[in-house]
């Protein structure tokens, strides 16, 4: 869920460490650790902290599930009460590192020996920004291709052998898809099946395309990009606006849930994350499905994946931040990432991970959404500050292709110039700031490798 954050925020001058609070009565140092979570994936990382409260008698780490997260951290935080520890998913890096709102780990990583590899490439790297890690990866998840074995039988198609590419999906499309008159009962497949999407920004990489230089400029416009959206364009126009309209408006906000259009039948063919398998099993659990990964334009970019991950952080101004890195080394170790992955049936971040954690793991697709995180066409959203607008925008784009509203080029080159001169700003307005935040970031980082007390 996004949210847009006040203006006043969004140059936070709070100290990186220090704000004092009420001694314990027991001697214990006590850490609020804020997180987005509920459900069992807030009981999967409530058995990781329970067993380090248990593993020592210095630290005691109080778990909180906190709604809108996004927003009260930073109003916490330029109130001079953060919480101790919070977790976050990785796209809020690059925004909340140039508003000083979180710690640089990396003199902290140097003294406890953790490194680049020993994580997947991927989920290292979404922790990055202007050469400085500012958390660790706690879980993964990665994208792909779910289909319906039984549909694929029942159409004469071997469900041993999805689609790979985006010719072969349009092919089976025919055989998939049921018609009652004039309308529609079930479809192969649609590349925009919930409103709002979850990934409007995602297709132009299934066409070998990128979303920005990596650097200042975005690539909104490129043929890759325009491609891709004409590709969204096109179902409405091959299988008629008029039908297929009703069906995508029936499915509403129903993913959690067995209306969820994959799970109650009326898709075959559905993009989603490595959780899918945990709603099978509780809104449709006789349903026979398979994971492979999303067709491609062409086979050479087969294997191309959206991948995500939760990241663990410390918040600026904390009280003791070297209490708060003694929680995280522990959460980020093989045993406690090995507990909450396997709790959250997730993807594991780590390069290295037990035999008993594959083997036992309640997701039974975890293989292969292994094997597509550590591929090496494996993407995830531009490390931009303006990342929340770009996808509202990229909402939008999708938006207007599905609905023929303008042409794709046309809303792509629209979306390209407005941010832009967003990016442009922003990279401005850092530029002005960064020299000073470096200079502050480093010397934190300097103390906290030579292991200067930092309460």
């Amino acid at each position: 869920m996004r949210f847009v954050v006040p203006v006043l925020l969004l140059a936070l001058t709070v100290p990186l460490s220090g704000c004092s609070k009420a001694p314990a009565t027991d001697g214990k140092i006590h850490l609020k650790y804020w997180a987005v979570w509920n459900g069992f994936e807030l009981e999967a990382m409530r058995s990781v902290v329970d067993l380090f409260n248990r593993s020592q008698d210095r630290i005691h780490v109080d778990l909180l599930s906190i709604s809108f997260l996004e927003r009260k951290l930073l109003v916490a935080t330029a109130g001079g009460n953060p919480p101790d520890i919070f977790s976050l998913g990785y796209e809020w890096v690059v925004d909340y590192a140039q508003k000083n709102a979180i710690l640089p780990l990396d003199g902290y990583l140097e003294r406890a020996g953790i490194k680049r590899e020993d994580y997947i490439p991927v989920f290292w790297d979404q922790c990055l920004f202007d050469n400085r890690v500012w958390g660790l990866p706690i879980n993964g998840s990665c994208i792909a291709f779910h289909y319906n074995k039984a549909h694929f039988r029942e159409a004469g198609l071997d469900p041993g052998n999805p689609p790979k590419t985006l010719a072969e999906l349009e092919a089976i499309e025919p055989k998939l898809n049921r018609f009652s008159g004039n309308r529609i009962e079930r479809l192969a497949f649609i590349p925009s099946s919930q409103d709002p999407d979850w990934w409007p920004y995602c297709w132009p990489w299934f066409f070998g395309g990128e979303l920005w230089d990596g650097k200042d400029k975005l690539t909104l416009t490129s043929p890759e990009c325009v491609e891709a959206y004409e590709w969204v364009a096109s179902f409405p126009k091959r299988l008629g606006a008029a039908r297929i309209q009703p069906l995508r408006a029936s499915f509403g906000n129903l993913f959690a849930s067995s209306q969820n259009p994959f799970l109650s039948g009326k898709l075959s063919c559905l993009f989603q994350g490595s959780w899918m398998a945990s709603f099978v099993e509780k809104y449709a659990p006789g349903l026979e499905f398979g994971v492979a990964p999303m067709p491609t334009k062409t086979l050479d970019l087969y294997g191309t994946t959206v991948v995500e991950g939760d990241v663990i952080f410390i918040p600026a101004g904390t009280k003791d931040p070297d209490a708060s890195f003694e929680f995280i080394k522990f959460v980020a170790s093989q045993r406690g990432t090995e507990l909450f992955c396997t709790g959250m049936r997730s993807v594991n971040p780590r390069a290295v991970r037990s035999e008993e954690f594959m083997r036992n793991h309640p997701n039974p697709n975890i293989e292969q959404f292994d094997a597509l995180a550590r591929g090496d066409k494996a993407h995830y959203a531009p490390k931009v500050s303006i990342w929340y607008e770009m996808l509202d925008e990229m909402q939008v784009v999708l938006s207007q292709a599905w609905l023929h509203q303008i042409p794709p080029a046309r809303a792509l080159a629209k979306a390209q110039d407005r941010l832009q001169a967003r990016l442009e700003q922003e990279l401005e307005r850092w530029r002005l700031v960064s020299q000073a935040r470096h200079a502050e970031w480093d010397a934190f980082i300097e103390k906290s490798r030579k292991g200067v007390p930092l309460q």
